[in-house]
């Protein structure tokens, strides 16, 4: 991803990111060629919304407060699924873990939801982002 950090900051400064939804918990997700599930997210609306095309036409889009986030994420890690941040189109793409992304989280939600006490054991290291292939 060109800057890695500003999503970041966005999604800090907002305390929540965005998905495309085609159904109340059904959200858009992508598939690597060896077969890795991903979830896509976004630091805004309108850039979620501006990929709901192809395979996506119909989608809408939600928001998820970062709280909600960090419990989803040990979901997610725990079923490997990892996160794709901010795809646009064809172009680049990049990976997170979900662990690694939920410790990020943590740091930066205001506000508390549930834990369920599931601490990742990685860090995170924004170095974890990999194009996705």
């Amino acid at each position: 991803m060109k800057d890695l950090q500003a999503f970041l900051d966005a999604v800090a400064e907002k305390n929540e990111i965005w998905l495309l939804e085609s159904r109340p918990g059904m959200f858009a997700m992508l598939e690597d060629a060896d077969g890795d599930s991903y979830v896509p997210i976004w630091a805004n609306e309108q850039d979620a919304l501006s990929q709901a095309v192809g395979d996506w036409s119909g989608y809408g889009t939600t928001s998820m407060p970062l709280p909600e986030l960090e419990a989803w994420l040990g979901e997610l890690a725990h079923d490997d699924i990892d996160i794709i941040v901010a795809p646009e189109g064809d172009g680049e793409k990049t990976a997170i873990p979900s662990a690694g992304l939920r410790k990020w989280v943590k740091q930066h939600a205001v506000g508390s939801f549930v834990d369920d006490g599931d601490e990742p054991d990685e860090e995170f290291d924004d170095t974890w982002a990999q194009p996705w292939q």
